[in-house]
């Protein structure tokens, strides 16, 4: 184990650590559209769920951070050919 690792707990060494990211939607106000990234993402290791909220227009990613980081989170999401907006509206 790191000791470096902010995720190095020792009473949880073995369970996941899950983190949510919010990934604004704008402009995809369709339910189809926005579900497109689902199944893919899906299919990456360490990511969790995936919702889609069309109300706030967002796609919300749950993954576990042992697995995979944010920034790759973000790759994955590129690779669906979805183009996330700059802010999603609350």
């Amino acid at each position: 184990m790191d000791p470096a690792d902010p995720h190095n707990l020792h009473d949880t060494a073995d369970h996941p650590i899950l983190e949510t990211v919010q990934i604004a939607t704008e402009g995809q106000d369709c339910r189809e559209c926005v579900e497109r990234v689902r199944d893919p993402l899906m299919r990456v290791n360490g990511i969790t769920d995936v919702k889609v909220d069309e109300n706030v227009q967002a796609v919300f990613v749950t993954f576990d951070a042992r697995k995979i980081q944010n920034a790759e989170v973000h790759e994955a999401i590129l690779r669906t050919g979805y183009k996330p907006g700059a802010v999603a509206e609350s």
